[in-house]
């Protein structure tokens, strides 16, 4: 019999997609409300931004589905179609991860004054609620949309690999939000111009005081913590569901 905690639609995934849908409406209303309370465009750019960070667990959930009802009768073309999207899936994880830097926003609307500190505005609260709920919805997109990625690739291999397989895309999704954030390119821009992203990052590497290995090694901590963290949750849920 299917675990019921394996099925690719259960009650908790519904759950948490739902929860995260709820999050991404809520930081667009905030964005709007302040948008429309400043008479700016600012945040303006965050409705593209988190349509991009969907995409990922979009892709995951149909690779899931393809493993779970192809690969038992129509094995080479399940393959083949999970191999594809897997491709496409790796070139918009970043994106999902990249809302992490949208914190940074927070900062850019305010500036200090004397005798009148930004932080006993209303609005700048608005603004770092916003920027935190949409980096903490980001970073679930991708954890959630990696953890779908492993159970497929437990079918194919050792745990202890598989593993090894979810550290190393984790390592490469910081490494494109790097590319993302510092370099201005896009998923797409992997395909059409691989030779000017791979100039830029030498490019970075030898400048002086470059940051891009220490900023790689951050976001994958911070990625890496949340997704251990989860998945002990998951563990422990399924523990005590026995």
């Amino acid at each position: 019999m299917r675990d019921k905690h394996d099925r690719l639609f259960n009650k908790k995934f519904i759950a948490v997609t739902f929860t995260l849908l709820l999050m991404t409406v809520c930081c667009l209303s905030i964005a709007a409300y302040l948008r429309a309370k400043s008479g700016s465009g600012m945040y303006a750019f965050l409705s593209w931004d988190m349509f991009l960070a969907w995409i990922p667990l979009l892709i995951s959930s149909l690779m899931a589905y393809v493993s779970r009802h192809m690969f038992a009768r129509y094995r080479t073309i399940g393959v083949a179609l999970t191999g594809s999207l897997a491709l496409v899936w790796l070139f918009f994880l970043p994106n999902a991860a990249y809302l992490f830097t949208e914190m940074l926003h927070t900062f850019r609307y305010f500036t200090a004054q004397r005798g009148n500190p930004f932080w006993y505005s209303m609005d700048f609260w608005y603004s770092l609620s916003l920027t935190f709920g949409v980096a903490l919805t980001g970073l679930m997109l991708s954890t959630c949309s990696i953890m779908q990625i492993q159970q497929v690739l437990h079918k194919c291999v050792h745990r202890s690999v598989c593993w090894i397989i979810v550290g190393g895309i984790m390592l490469l999704s910081s490494l494109g939000v790097y590319i993302g954030r510092f370099n201005r390119w896009n998923s797409w821009d992997v395909m059409s111009r691989p030779g000017k992203i791979v100039m830029d990052l030498v490019n970075d590497l030898g400048a002086e005081n470059s940051i891009l290995l220490e900023f790689v090694a951050l976001l994958f901590v911070v990625q890496a913590f949340i997704y251990v963290i989860i998945s002990l949750l998951n563990f422990q849920n399924k523990e005590l569901s026995r």
